[in-house]
């Protein structure tokens, strides 16, 4: 197992344009890095489906992102509406925690295997917000449902086991529930979170996996590097603006 450089960006909130696009493509070549998103990257809100395309899509794809959490915006209640939404990416957009109940969720997956610019294998999942409560009225509605963040990361660990060199969850759920998924899942070799809009300036450590958060808008992207092969939660963070 080699080392591995992460440009993680989240809560882009559709600002993401050609310059932004462009920064984050040479961030990720420069460091020979893995691009991922935490979620809520598009315009549309999780109650209504834009039409046409989502421009924050085609710039993510410009910028070479690996793979994104799926984030409440990129959610919908209808499998139809929900895959229109992130229907051009040209990358994973990732969801441990939503299950079909009718009908295939396509490009939306639970997991996936990237293969770092150093040849190493790398399980990513993605979690997000429990939109509709498990077992509510609300659920014969929909076509998917979701399941508790501690079953999800474990059938997600559980199918990435054995087959990959890295673990990194994509997490869309909060700080707080980091903490938890962290307690329960020392496993996990960093987790790149989302969704509470945290800004913290420095890497955490808890259980011995790397949390780290990045503030929403696009403003900042987080450069993560392993630092030592030995100790595969040692990360160095830096900030990079993309103006």
């Amino acid at each position: 197992m080699s080392r591995i450089t992460i440009v993680q960006t989240s809560d882009l909130h559709n600002h993401i344009d050609l310059p932004k696009a462009g920064r984050l493509r040479n961030l990720r070549v420069e460091n020979e890095a893995l691009l991922l998103d935490c979620g809520d990257a598009i315009w549309a809100g999780n109650i209504f489906v834009k039409p046409g395309p989502e421009h924050a899509i085609r710039r993510m794809n410009e910028a070479g992102y690996h793979a994104m959490a799926m984030g409440n915006r990129e959610y919908f209640f209808r499998a139809v509406g929900m895959l229109m939404k992130t229907s051009e990416a040209k990358f994973p957009v990732l969801c441990a925690n939503l299950l079909p109940t009718t009908r295939s969720l396509g490009h939306v997956q639970r997991w996936t295997i990237v293969e770092s610019p150093q040849g190493d294998r790398v399980g990513v999942f993605g979690l997000s917000p429990l939109m509709i409560p498990p077992k509510s009225w609300l659920e014969s509605f929909s076509d998917m449902r979701f399941i508790s963040y501690e079953r999800a990361v474990r059938e997600a660990l559980a199918g990435l086991r054995g087959k990959c060199d890295w673990l990194v969850c994509l997490s869309h759920v909060g700080l707080e529930q980091d903490h938890f998924i962290a307690e329960r899942f020392g496993q996990i070799d960093v987790i790149l979170g989302g969704h509470s809009h945290t800004d913290i300036d420095e890497l955490i450590v808890h259980n011995g996996v790397a949390i780290s958060h990045v503030g929403p808008y696009g403003k900042a992207a987080v450069v993560l590097r392993s630092s030592s092969e030995e100790s595969p939660s040692t990360f160095e963070r830096e900030l990079a603006t993309l103006g």
